[in-house]
């Protein structure tokens, strides 16, 4: 159990090693809980014990915790507060968002080399997420009205998505990478097939309240919401291999139990890794898990 002096705004498992990242205020916690294979845990233990001075940088500061009992490796410390964080597929790179930053609203660190870069100099409108794509070097950055791709080899937007939103609230990659969904604050889930157009493919409105929170299975077709009006919305989202047939989009099951608190319902959800199981974390303090 760990206590921080301010609320937690993200907590995000790495799927490489045994770490996990959490958002609290302007800092990032890096975090080694131990769990799994005794060699993975060891090397990542290595991996945040690398730290050993403080490094100052531009928008950051590293700080080593040296081998505390709870688990604490690293910390970095901002100069906004966090708003959002994502792990990229390999584990070696986490991005933040500060969402109220102009100068430097996104950061992408290098957990193996203790360094940390921006992904570009300015940003177009508030950022809401940022996302890395599963297996290509290209980063989605969420803003109001639009979904920008950009690639970070050649440090260049290759692509803009409009969302025909009035205010976008989170968005998700599929496990394959060709398709995006989106929700809003207006209630308005959009699907984006990239091979088909900038445009969505497809446009929903199944919850009654704003949306905050949309995620896929990474095993099965299916993808959730989560809304305001605290409900989870299960979907059956299929994708093809061949690029000739549309994806199919059925809804499938309405999940419910969280409590409205101050206007509030569901505020995040994550599918279980293997099996058709989905939690569900709410504003009334709860979290569900639905089989």
């Amino acid at each position: 159990k760990q206590w921080y002096q301010r609320r937690v705004r993200g907590v995000k498992w790495n799927k490489a090693h045994s770490m996990v990242a959490a958002a609290s205020g302007n800092t990032l916690y890096l975090l080694n809980p131990g769990l799994g294979d005794r060699l993975v845990v060891e090397s990542s233990n290595k991996l945040l014990q690398g730290l050993t001075d403080i490094r100052e940088l531009e928008h950051c500061r590293w700080y080593p915790l040296g081998n505390d009992k709870d688990g604490l490796r690293t910390k970095i410390v901002h100069n906004s507060e966090l708003s959002n964080i994502t792990w990229h597929n390999n584990g070696n790179y986490i991005a933040v968002t500060m969402r109220d930053s102009q100068s430097c609203p996104v950061l992408i660190h290098n957990i193996t080399k203790h360094s940390s870069q921006k992904p570009f100099n300015k940003s177009k409108g508030q950022i809401q997420q940022v996302e890395f794509h599963p297996n290509k070097p290209f980063f989605y950055v969420l803003s109001q009205r639009y979904v920008r791709v950009y690639n970070l080899v050649k440090q260049a937007m290759v692509r803009k998505l409009t969302c025909s939103v009035k205010w976008a609230s989170c968005m998700a990659i599929h496990p394959k990478g060709d398709n995006l969904i989106v929700g809003s604050y207006d209630k308005t889930l959009v699907w984006f097939d990239m091979d088909l157009s900038v445009k969505p493919y497809k446009s929903l409105q199944q919850h009654k309240k704003a949306i905050r929170h949309v995620c896929f299975h990474p095993r099965y077709p299916l993808y959730a919401s989560s809304s305001d009006d605290c409900s989870t919305i299960i979907t059956h989202g299929m994708v093809y291999n061949d690029l000739v047939k549309n994806p199919l989009v059925v809804p499938v099951k309405v999940l419910r139990g969280h409590r409205d608190t101050a206007k509030y319902g569901v505020l995040c959800n994550v599918f279980h890794p293997q099996q058709p199981w989905i939690y569900t974390g709410g504003s009334d303090g709860d979290i569900w898990l639905f089989v």
